[in-house]
Parts: C-alpha cells; structure tokens; sequence
C-alpha cells in the first residue's frame, strides 16, 4: 500500500461553515436548506469519472472518535456494488478548505489514510488538488473488479470539532459540537448511511438532515455516542449530521485557520517588509552601480594629452576616463576606416556603419554605386502591381544597383572581405530592394565580425556585443528571480513587496546594458581622435576647407560622414563649393539617375539623394525576412454543505 502523502492548505476560498446553536429544548436547529444551496462542484477528478449506471454504494459505516483536543480518529466501512463494468476500486474526495470569515480559511488536516479489503487491490493513492483531498483505492493498472467489494478506511482529522469557547464570526456557541457534512456529492446513491460519534463526554442532542429540508430517518443522541442513519441517500445529494456536547467537553480547541491571500497583506508595508525592502533594493542598486562604475567605465592613459597613443609598445599607466574638451581633428586616425570608427564610437556596429563600409569599399574601387532611373524604378513597381507608372511620381520609392568592380579583395578585412561576398553572392551587380529581401543572416554575420575587429585591436575589454548579451541577460535573470519571489513570498507570505525589491537592481541592470562594453585606454585614445574628426565633420563650412587640387576629399570623407551620420551636411557643403564654380574632382564610384553626364552634374539633389541612399541601404540590409505565426487559447469552475468536512466519492 503506498503511503498517504501528508495533507498541506491553500489558498482557495470555500464558503463558510454554518454552525449548529442550542434551540429551545435542547434541540438542533439544521439549517438543512443552506445545506443544498452552498453545494458546489466537487473536484475535476470525481467528474470525469466514467459512472456504470449500475454501480452504487451498498452499505456505508462512518465512526468518528473524538478525543479531548478535537482530533477524530475515522474508520469507514464502505461496501461497494460495481455492477457488471469493471472498476478499479472507490475513490474519495473531502474538502481540506472552506471559507472563515472575510480575512481566513479554515484548514482541515487529514493524515495517515490507510485502506484494506478482503477481496480487492487496496493501494492508496492521496493527492491535494487545490482545496479538495482525493483518496484513490486499487490497482490504477487493473480494471477488473465487478460485483460487491468491502473496503475499510481509514484516517484522522484534525479541525472538525467547534468548541464552545472560541469566539466564532457569529457569536459564541452555547455547547460544544460535531457539525458535519458526510456526503455533498457523491456520484453513485449511497444506501444504508450509518454515521456514530463516540466523545469524550455524553452528547446533549443530536439530530440529521437530506437535501433541502427532509430530515434523516432516525437521530439519537444518547448514553454510547450519537448515531444516524438513513437509508438512501441519492447520487449529489448532501447528508448532513450534528452532535452537542457540554461546553468544556472540548475545552481550548480552535478551528485550524489561515490567512486568505489579499493584495494588501501580501504586499504590506510593515517595519520589517519595509526594512527588508529597503536593504535588498537599495543594497542591490548600489551593487549594480558599483559594478557600473568599475567595469562599465572607459579607460585613458594617464599624463597623455588626451587621443595620444604611447610610443611603441611602451608601457603606460592607466585610469579611469576624465572627460575634457575634445579638440578638432582635420583628419581621421591614420589607417582606420569608418565602420571601424562608427562602431567605437557609440560600442554598436549599427546598419549605418554597414553602410558606410559599402560606400567604403566603393570609393575605394570595390564596387560602383549607381542611382536607377526614376521611370525604371516606377514601371518595376507598377509590373508588381498591375497598375499603370507614373514616371513622374515625386514620392516613388527610389533604388539603387551595387556593381562589382574587378578589382580584387585579397587587402580587404575580414569584415570588408564577408560583406563584400555576401552582397555579390553568385552576381556581379544586385539591387538594394533584392537585398531587402535576403540580407538579414548576411547583415548578422558582418555586424559580428566589425565586433571581433573593434574588439582585435584592443579597444574594448571584451567584445562589445557579448558583453551586452552577458549583462542584459543577467539583469533578465535577476529580474525574473525576483518577479517569482514576490509572487511567491505575496501568495504565501506578508513578504511580497521583499521580492517586489528585488525586481528593482534586475530593472537597473537591464537599463544599463549600454554600459557593458568598456573602452581601454587605446581605444578611448582613438574615441578622442575620432570625436575630433567628427566635430570637423560637423562645422566646417565650404569656404573652410582646405585640399589640395585634384584631390577627392570629398569621397575620402564621405564614408565617415556617413558613419557619424552627417552624411546629408557634408555632401552640401561640396553642392555649395560646386555651386561656386568651384572645380572640384569628378568620382567615379557613384553614378545618379542623370548617368556619366558628370558627378556634380546633380549637385543640387546630392544631399538629399546619398541621405536617401544611406537609409534606404541602411533599411534594407537590416530588414528581417518574411516569417510566419499562429496562436492558440484555452479557458476553463465549490463545495460547501452546513456544516464543517463533507465527502464525494465515486468509482473509477
């Protein structure tokens, strides 16, 4: 036989239980009717049960021995009529829970179930399921039992007993008393119903009812113990008994309770909630801040004139970064490129940085950027939707064809070199709306490796995107931990807003990811010089600028400006040199929709249209490829009879 696993509360309500007064003469008044109408629904267990019409209970003998402290040793004799469908055995259900009052529950404990039968399996199987307990009998892998079958049961009980002297919600009661619902909702007819109470003392009354208001068949209470029977009891048809005894037979007995969950005991605040609170939420800030401020703090080489690099491979101190005014730089750092920069600048390889790679590469000679005619973008359009072109159409989507020079990309990074491959994958030209459709991977796998480049040449302690994921998802975990705490410290505690805290340092940690990757001192040396050189970006103005004839300085810095997003402001500043009668170098790495006709020739609408090409690029190699979802829902309904306990029970 497997043990009985012991009985634990919930949080479930149940309505209250309605407890038997003195009347005149010394009788019980029942309240029989409340017995029906607070019947609720027994558990999803004893429903779904799969009933013989021709099974019943054919006999069933409870005795109930009270000691002095309340505490009920029960012993039922149950004689079970499977019929002709095998059955496994009995199963039974009793409440463990029902309502007190507005604030409590009061608690039933039943422990040591034991079951024996001459002539059928008896292993027991005892579960909680929210406030009911279910008592399974039998072999769960015989179903063979038909035919008659007598079972004893057994087990104690510890919170049916309602003593006199307690200060009950409704007043006290005059006699101490048993006030028990025996059945409430049994899925077979009962028959031959025998309960008998032994106490401590002789009871004073006693008496019984069925259903509504039917009382039943006979009620003593007399020298021996108080006895009840009846000999039919219909299937979900509560029977109901009470027993009166001398106040004191049960002297200092309580009812077992505890406290029903509320929001505003879960989560109060209390000295020692609050104290607690305050330790764990505001000792765990200054945790993340302190491990902020150590590992998320830039470095900088000390007695250095900020963006100066030791010379060599020197040795030299370091420290944490003191922020100053950044002085202009006319030039980028020497053998850098804008990607790179991009990415050291704000510790995220963004789609602009992409971006400006491509152009990057293109004013190097890698590929040629050219602008689709307007007409030939529109008509592509119109194919797609079965309408007519309008060429003149001023908000038609604009495009642009990436072509593949010949030149060779053996001198190229490793990121140059993957992003190169992966936008001319088995082509020599593509346009940026075909890559809006298949260059998400590809746009991950460049974004990775400008990561290990910035993170190679030393400038970050770790790799910057890493560093962020390992940051983020620790803030996650702290967060999540402390979410389930305060849920489960509010369900079974007064502690909740304790675990409310420690929500609060996870949050932080999560709002702080962007401070993960820190900077060494090398790189907070090339940050200086980078921020110096996008300030020049910023303000130099066309009547500024000095080059030297023939040179492209315009393309040279284009890709820079594009990755410190100024893409639009330097490309004016050249339409106003140009609009000056300015000669100025003709590249040959761009071609707009106007063709070879000469690169200044559209001067008027560059700006606006390498802004355009910047972020119609920068949207394309970032969109995400088409995917799919679905979704899917359920849903999904006490028990209470006049008295304390009640009992269901079927076969199964």
């Amino acid at each position: 036989m497997r043990a009985a696993r012991p009985t634990t509360t919930t949080t479930s309500p149940a309505p209250p239980p309605h407890r038997v007064r003195a009347a005149a003469r010394g009788g019980l008044t029942l309240l029989a009717g409340a017995v029906l109408a607070l019947v609720g629904a027994a558990p999803a267990a004893a429903e779904s049960e799969d009933v013989s019409p021709d099974d019943r209970v054919a006999a069933y003998d409870l005795a109930i021995d009270l000691d002095e402290q309340g505490i009920a040793d029960v012993t039922l004799d149950l004689t079970m009529d499977f019929g002709s469908e095998p059955n496994r055995g009995p199963y039974l259900t009793y409440p463990v829970k029902q309502r007190f009052d507005d604030e409590q529950d009061r608690v039933y404990r039943i422990t040591d179930v034991q079951a024996t039968s001459e002539t059928a399996p008896t292993e027991v199987d005892v579960e909680e399921n929210g406030r009911w307990l279910e008592i399974r009998i039998g072999d769960p892998d015989e179903n063979t039992l038909t035919g008659e079958h007598s079972y004893q049961v057994t087990f104690q009980v510890e919170g049916w007993v309602n003593a006199a002297d307690y200060p009950w919600p409704d007043g006290a009661l005059e006699r101490d008393e048993l006030y028990l619902n025996v059945l409430t909702d049994w899925a077979l007819p009962v028959e031959d119903v025998t309960v008998t109470v032994d106490a401590p003392a002789e009871p004073v009354d006693g008496t019984c009812g069925v259903a509504e208001d039917a009382p039943c068949q006979d009620a003593r209470a007399a020298e021996g113990g108080a006895s009840f029977t009846h000999d039919l009891v219909p299937a979900g048809t509560p029977f109901t008994v009470a027993a009166a005894y001398p106040p004191g037979t049960f002297a200092g007995v309580e009812p077992v309770l505890i406290d029903r969950w509320a929001l505003d005991r879960a989560y109060a605040l209390t000295p020692v909630t609050g104290g607690l609170a305050a330790l764990i939420g505001v000792g765990g800030v200054l945790l993340v801040l302190r491990r902020v401020r150590r590992q998320g703090r830039d470095e900088q080489f000390l007695g250095l004139t900020p963006g100066l690099l030791p010379a060599g491979d020197q040795e030299h101190a370091v420290g944490p970064r003191r922020r100053g005014p950044t002085a202009v730089q006319f030039t980028p750092p020497a053998g850098l490129h804008a990607g790179q920069l991009g990415t050291l600048v704000d510790e995220t390889a963004d789609p602009h940085d992409v971006t400006a790679t491509i152009i990057d590469l293109a004013v190097r000679g890698y590929l040629v950027i050219e602008q689709i005619d307007p007409a030939e973008v529109a008509a592509a359009a119109a194919e797609a939707d079965g309408t007519d072109a309008d060429p003149a159409d001023e908000d038609a989507e604009k495009d642009w064809r990436l072509i593949r020079t010949e030149r060779p990309a053996t001198d190229l990074l490793p990121y140059e070199r993957t992003l190169l491959a992966e936008i001319f994958t088995d082509r020599d030209q593509v346009t940026l709306a075909d890559l809006r459709t298949s260059f998400h991977a590809s746009m991950t796998k460049v974004q990775g490796e400008l990561y290990d480049e910035v993170t190679d040449r030393g400038w970050f302690r770790g790799n910057p995107q890493k560093a962020r994921t390992r940051w983020g998802l620790q803030g996650l975990l702290l967060t999540v931990v402390g979410g389930l705490l305060a849920v489960g410290l509010g369900i079974w505690t007064s502690f909740g807003l304790v675990g409310l805290a420690a929500v609060v340092p996870g949050v932080l940690m999560l709002a702080t990811t962007g401070k993960a990757p820190a900077r060494t001192a090398r790189g907070t040396a090339v940050l200086v010089q980078a921020e110096g050189f996008r300030q020049y970006l910023a303000t130099a103005e066309a009547g500024q600028l000095r080059f030297e004839e023939g040179e492209d300085l315009f393309s040279r810095y284009l890709p820079f400006a594009v990755a410190f997003e100024l893409t639009e402001r330097w490309a004016q500043v050249f339409a106003d040199l140009a609009a000056q009668g300015r000669e100025l170098p003709e590249p040959t790495w761009y071609v707009g929709h106007y063709g070879y006709a000469g690169f200044w020739a559209g001067a008027a609408t560059l700006g606006s249209d390498l802004s355009s090409f910047t972020h119609i690029a920068d949207t394309a190699i970032s969109a995400p490829t088409a995917g799919s979802g679905g979704s899917s829902g359920f849903s999904g309904g006490g028990f209470s009879g006049g008295g304390v306990g009640g009992g269901g029970g079927g076969s199964w």
